[in-house]
């Protein structure tokens, strides 16, 4: 009797899945058609977004490719238009939207290490903080891993400056990757296990977009480019290619890029990078040979493949099997190397759909703490084909087992439970950030993980079974199950959680003065009786008050307040990290991220105290602050110690210098607010009874008003990416930089990501330039910051990128915000 195995990363790789198992007879035969062709493509850019959903859908469903999309970063570097997640947890939102659009497309995803920073200019950018090495070597290893037939960029590695930096460097990581991944000397250690690979040919997938306009590209000669027309028709579905790629773009909810469904002909359009067009070749893969003939022996198994399709009965799928089974034999005496897992996989995810069989383990929860015992359910039913056996059942990693010997009922499940304990289980939140966040990229310590778009779950239930005779391990992830009265069944992945984390944490501590700064977090727990002791990680310079405190917390759930006291004498500007510890073990963060559109997300951050120590001097003022599209700011001043109080933009009209010294908007008030859209009267009204009015940065776009600061006001779309980049002091002698803090080019440094962001192009001269900001290559900025004197008072316009400043910390930011208000 023959044994193999179904493991459950093929399974999830090819389609099933353990909420979603059963294709219907029509998808059923489309995968028949898909095993026939033994070719793959790997698509690759920058961001989650990047990606050509139409191309990537037609590549999988029309042409049965295996097609996988590489993003270099997760996408934390942007905006979230859904909620108020930024950052690390923004690219889990983005990680997973990218998951369901590959669902929906038939594409597989992966990723790199690399940070998305946020805007930068040029590739040369870029790099500049990227470790290249490093994501070279990333793509390089998936390359060798899929070994993909074709590399398809979507952006062009020549055009550097021309878009942003981070596409350009897709590009260029991607061009670089296909010569390296062949090459048998490159990085041996680090690629030890995976074989040099030869890609036959790579493209850039161009467009209108990259030649300026529609109409220019419809002029331009294509002579040169190779074509397809990805205006396909899916019977099966009932939809067409246009349809099932929009729905997966509309799956990127947090960069609000939900589109149109498009029918009939389009034109994708690609320059070969490798070689020249080859006169007789018009797709991309013309000229490859990928059927079965390109093994020794594979065609014996084309032409069953062929009786299987030509044979194939919708009504009654279950006929298949013999024969599915008999190409499942052939295939196992063949030396495919890459593709024999890889078709095995569908073959035998073939025959167990063909069966009927549905096979899942679940249990009541949705969190658990990883030294918890639980209940698995189990359940395993044959619908459609009365020879199956069932041998036994085996919870993973070696948890526990049941013999069962018996054969299936056609139709009637077979259920099994057992209680387990998890204690050997590794957390399941996203691995990447497990380690915090590096510059270049995310320390991920198992090296095989890096490509991954998500933790490995290793909670898993075996179902060993027969059919025909054949022995086949069917292997189901554990999953968490259970009924809602509004949504029916629900499904979700099963996490396990630390028993004790941090909650409350704020992202920067300010100690601004000898008499410390207090430090007030919570700790809960998430399992019965968790007794020990917290301490702060001790650091050279630092005073930590108390040493520990000691916790007792006798039910889940239950939560304990700690406060510290940490202070310094040099006051010397820094960022010191110290680690919240219970008897020894570094704490994380917990944040469940729930949204309908994709999976829920329990995110572990390393529980970190970031201390920022900066010299500051204040004057005391009462401040009214108008929330735009959030940002740190108001809890910030709060920090600092100055009155803010969160008013809405519709109290504009009642506001009075009697009660407050000082307005300040957030980021893109302007944009997002419409009640501002009068504000001109009331804010001149303010100022010149003496209040001071700062603007941080709006976009040029969707004003609600352009008049707010006078007709020639106007912003551009300048920004300043460099966060190193030179600074001018344009007027060292203006109370801004003097009162009541000394600001020097010191307090530029270590600064984060960008400086600005949306400069002003043009407003009246009676503003004063006060800082100028300059990307390398470029003319300097002088609207960094700009005052205006009116009546009693000041209007302040700031493209400062204060809103990544403050919450890094940056001691330099905290000084000349002080100074904004003060002076």
């Amino acid at each position: 009797m023959k044994k193999v195995s179904i493991y459950l990363i093929l399974l999830l790789f090819f389609g099933i899945t353990a909420w979603s198992q059963s294709g219907s007879s029509a998808q059923i035969l489309e995968d028949l058609k898909k095993l026939k062709v033994v070719g793959s493509v790997l698509y690759v850019a920058a961001h989650p977004d990047d990606e050509n959903t139409r191309l990537i859908s037609y590549l999988s469903k029309e042409l049965k490719l295996n097609t996988s999309y590489v993003s270099i970063t997760r996408g934390d570097g942007g905006q979230n238009l859904i909620g108020s997640e930024l950052d690390e947890l923004l690219g889990v939102i983005r990680t997973q939207e990218l998951v369901e659009a590959r669902k929906i497309d038939g594409g597989h995803q992966y990723f790199t290490r690399a940070n998305d920073f946020g805007y930068s200019k040029t590739a040369e950018e870029t790099f500049s903080i990227w470790e290249k090495d490093t994501i070279l070597l990333d793509l390089v290893k998936l390359i060798r891993r899929i070994q993909p037939d074709v590399i398809i960029n979507r952006f062009d590695h020549r055009t550097s400056g021309k878009t942003h930096g981070h596409h350009t460097a897709s590009a260029v990581l991607a061009k670089e990757a296909f010569d390296q991944a062949r090459n048998s000397l490159y990085k041996i250690n680090e690629l030890k296990g995976l074989e040099p690979v030869r890609v036959s040919r790579i493209f850039f997938n161009t467009s209108w977009f990259f030649w300026g306009s529609r109409e220019k590209f419809e002029e331009a000669d294509k002579s040169h480019l190779y074509s397809l027309d990805i205006g396909a028709f899916y019977p099966s579905l009932g939809l067409s290619n246009g349809e099932v790629s929009a729905r997966s773009r509309s799956m990127h909810k947090s960069q609000g890029f939900g589109i149109n469904s498009q029918r009939g002909s389009q034109m994708e359009y690609f320059e070969r990078l490798d070689a020249s067009k080859e006169a007789s070749e018009l797709s991309p893969f013309d000229g490859l040979n990928l059927t079965w003939s390109r093994f020794n022996g594979g065609g014996n198994v084309e032409k069953l493949i062929d009786e299987l399709i030509a044979n194939y009965n919708v009504n009654h799928p279950v006929l298949s099997i013999p024969l599915l089974q008999k190409v499942e034999s052939y295939m196992v005496d063949l030396k495919m190397g890459h593709w024999k897992d890889i078709k095995l996989a569908e073959v035998r995810n073939l025959i167990l759909q063909c069966a009927g069989i549905y096979a899942e383990a679940y249990v009541d929860q949705q969190t658990i703490c990883k030294t918890e015992t639980v209940k698995v359910n189990t359940e395993l039913i044959s619908r459609n084909y009365p020879g199956v056996k069932l041998n036994a059942v085996k919870i993973m990693p070696n948890l526990e087992d049941s013999v069962f010997n018996s054969s299936l009922k056609l139709n009637v499940p077979i259920f099994w439970s057992k209680q387990v304990s998890l204690s050997s289980m590794p957390l399941t939140s996203p691995f990447w950030l497990l380690n915090g966040r590096g510059k270049s990229h995310y320390p991920v310590e198992d090296q095989s993980m890096v490509n991954e778009p998500e933790s490995k779950r290793n909670f898993n239930c075996v179902f060993k079974i027969e059919i025909n005779g054949v022995a086949y391990e069917v292997i189901r992830e554990v999953v968490y199950k259970n009924d809602d009265p509004v949504l029916g069944e629900v499904r979700q992945n099963l996490d396990l959680i630390p028993p004790i984390t941090v909650k409350g944490l704020k992202p920067v501590f300010l100690l601004a003065n000898k008499n410390g700064c207090e430090v007030e977090f919570e700790i809960l727990a998430n399992l019965d009786a968790q007794k020990g002791r917290i301490k702060l990680q001790t650091h050279w310079g630092f005073t930590v008050e108390p040493a520990w405190i000691d916790y007792d917390l006798n039910k889940k759930s239950d939560k304990q307040k700690l406060k510290f006291k940490i202070s310094t004498q040099d006051f010397s500007s820094r960022i010191v990290d110290l680690n919240i510890q219970s008897d020894g073990t570094n704490l994380y963060t917990h944040q469940k991220i729930e949204y309908p559109h994709i999976a829920w997300q329990n995110v572990l951050l390393p529980a970190v105290i970031k201390v920022s120590v900066a010299d500051l001097k204040m004057t005391p003022k009462k401040i009214a602050y108008i929330d735009g599209a959030g940002d740190y700011i108001d809890e910030a001043l709060t920090d600092m110690g100055y009155p803010c109080k969160i008013i809405p933009a519709s109290a504009i009209e009642t506001i009075r210098k009697s009660e407050y010294d000082v307005l300040i908007f957030g980021i893109r008030a302007l944009n997002t607010r419409d009640e501002l859209k009068n504000c001109k009267i009331h804010l001149e009204r303010f100022v010149k009874e003496g209040g001071k009015v700062i603007f941080q940065y709006n976009t040029s776009q969707q004003l609600v008003t352009k008049d707010f600061l006078g007709d020639s006001f106007n912003i551009s779309r300048s920004r300043v990416t460099d966060e190193n980049s030179p600074v001018q002091i344009l007027k060292p002698n203006h109370p801004v930089f003097s009162t009541p803090n000394k600001i020097s080019l010191a307090d530029f440094e270590n600064w984060v990501q960008e400086r600005g962001l949306y400069f002003p192009g043009s407003y009246p001269n009676e503003f004063e330039e006060l800082l100028a900001f300059q990307d390398p290559g470029e003319k300097f900025l002088n609207s960094g910051l700009l005052v205006k004197k009116s009546g009693k008072g000041y209007f302040i316009y700031s493209s400062i990128a204060w809103f990544r400043q403050l919450p890094a910390g940056v001691p330099g930011a905290y000084r000349l915000w002080a100074n904004l208000i003060s002076f």
